[in-house]
């Protein structure tokens, strides 16, 4: 279906003083834009479905160099000027801040591998070690395992549940194009597409620009609910927090050859099964694995059973009914599904502070900066410390690349103002000349951050790492003046006469 409709448009009369006011106004505010509606196309399926896709065409008429003065007058040439030196200022404190932090994690682990405690898996908590940094390996377990509060999923081993719910709902996609006609004239194409999509949060319909895209109010909430249990212990006794359960199921990097081995990973979809691990409900079916509630369709509809109506009966009665294939979903359906995170099989390696019969973060010195990991599988303490030694060394390496980037950033907009002045030269001078401008002025911007970079490394170090920085400073001022005293007492005899005969005359005229 496809319907066109043309709004009518009034013929205002204007005086010649009227007009001639407005054009000079326009001329010398160059805001001002008026728009001529051209019609509003609408394409459905069928006569009765609503149009999928809405097509809105308008022209936008602008003063002659209106838009050109909007953003010279919106930045200006010195617009980029105070962004620069704000970039610029913000990128040398976070390198200051990545440096500092650097030496702290440094010191903190050369401390932990000197003090850490070794614990036995099966030996039984020692209160002499509370309060200190302790290697521990061992299986997890956990006594009441995880319900879904929701919709009562039991789960007897699960150390984290994940419950994402999603609703089908209709979802506006708008795209704009604007199509230049002339000097004052641009044609404008709106267009909005519907589609219909599975979504994790609601959708408000009532603010679609066409009508009949009606999305039902979800009778459950949507998103992603995590639990964790708080009941977890190690092999010995000691209890786990849900924040160092947590890193169980967290994808981490590593960066010194602990590889996440297949049976490491723990995190696994729910199997549903025939249902029996979820209350009865006569308003959900099971399929794939997923918990589905139709919104205009009954259980007993969507089954496809040999069996006899009182057999059907007696089988909804007792459990959550299940659908080997789901039909095309409908508007409003909500569907759910869990992953679940349970222990590792070969067990759990953890660094932590023994403190009242479980395990905290431990720091030394520095409140900010801690060691409290678990890796999934064994690995010895000094194993761990080395892992977390080289994600320091990455971060520290990713900061300091970020922070020039900034510097490079910053200084190139600080110095942008030299080709948008280079560009007002007239005659046409100005449009050659920008584009060189631009090229050296990043060229300029790229030396001097990478300059600066240095340099706030460098102060960086003589306040955080003074004797390095000395030592560094010491090689550096050898590499730059060792050459010419290495030249100067190392001359040849054929160098020594020539020097003696240059320095002849002046002795003369002495």
């Amino acid at each position: 279906m496809l319907s066109i409709t043309r709004p009518k448009t009034a013929m205002i009369q204007h005086s010649p003083i009227l007009v001639i006011l407005l054009i000079l106004s326009c001329c010398c505010i160059g805001d001002v834009r008026s728009q001529q509606q051209l019609g509003v196309a609408t394409i459905g399926n069928n006569n009765n479905a609503a149009a999928d896709v809405v097509r809105n065409e308008y022209y936008e008429y602008n003063a002659p160099g209106a838009q050109r003065y909007r953003r010279q007058r919106q930045a200006g040439p010195f617009g980029g000027v105070i962004p620069g030196l704000v970039i610029t200022i913000l990128s040398s404190t976070l390198q200051w801040y990545n440096e500092g932090r650097a030496v702290r994690d440094a010191k903190m682990l050369a401390y932990a591998k000197r003090k850490v405690v070794e614990l036995d898996s099966i030996s039984p908590i020692d209160p002499e070690n509370d309060g200190k940094l302790v290697h521990v390996t061992g299986h997890v377990t956990t006594d009441g395992g995880l319900v879904d509060p929701k919709f009562g999923l039991f789960r007897p081993n699960a150390l984290q549940l994940t419950s994402t719910t999603e609703a089908y709902q209709w979802k506006e996609k708008r795209n704009e194009r604007k199509t230049r006609v002339s000097e004052t004239e641009t044609k404008v194409v709106v267009e909005y597409r519907y589609i219909k999509e599975w979504t994790k949060r609601p959708i408000e319909s009532n603010r679609f620009q066409s009508p009949g895209h009606n999305n039902p109010y979800p009778k459950y909430g949507l998103g992603r609910d995590t639990m964790t249990v708080n009941d977890a212990r190690i092999s010995n006794g000691l209890r786990l927090r849900p924040d160092l359960v947590n890193q169980i199921g967290t994808t981490s990097f590593r960066v010194n050859g602990i590889s996440d081995r297949p049976h490491h990973h723990c995190t696994s979809p729910v199997i549903l099964g025939s249902g029996e691990d979820l209350p009865h409900t006569d308003d959900a079916v099971i399929s794939s694995n997923k918990l589905y509630f139709p919104e205009n369709k009954r259980p007993s509809e969507l089954i496809d059973l040999d069996h006899g109506s009182q057999q059907l009966d007696r089988i909804l009665s007792t459990r959550i009914a299940i659908v080997r294939s789901m039909p095309s979903p409908e508007v409003g359906d909500i569907r759910v599904s869990w992953l679940e995170v349970t222990a590792p099989s070969d067990g759990v390696s953890i660094l932590a502070q023994q403190q009242d019969g479980k395990l905290v973060p431990w720091s030394h010195g520095d409140e900010g900066h801690n060691v409290y990991s678990l890796f999934p599988g064994r690995f010895t303490a000094q194993t761990m410390i080395l892992e977390l030694i080289g994600k320091s060394k990455f971060v520290t390496r990713l900061l300091r690349f970020g922070g020039w980037v900034g510097s490079f950033i910053g200084l190139n907009l600080v110095l942008s103002c030299i080709p948008a002045l280079l560009k007002l030269v007239p005659f046409g001078i100005g449009n050659i000349l920008e584009p060189l401008a631009y090229i050296a002025t990043s060229t300029i911007a790229l030396g001097a951050s990478f300059g600066l970079s240095l340099a706030v490394i460098s102060v960086a170090w003589l306040r955080f790492r003074p004797l390095l920085a000395a030592g560094l400073a010491f090689l550096s001022g050898a590499g730059f003046l060792g050459p010419l005293y290495y030249a100067r007492w190392k001359r040849s005899p054929e160098v020594e006469e020539m020097d003696a005969k240059l320095r002849a005359p002046m002795n003369m005229k002495e």
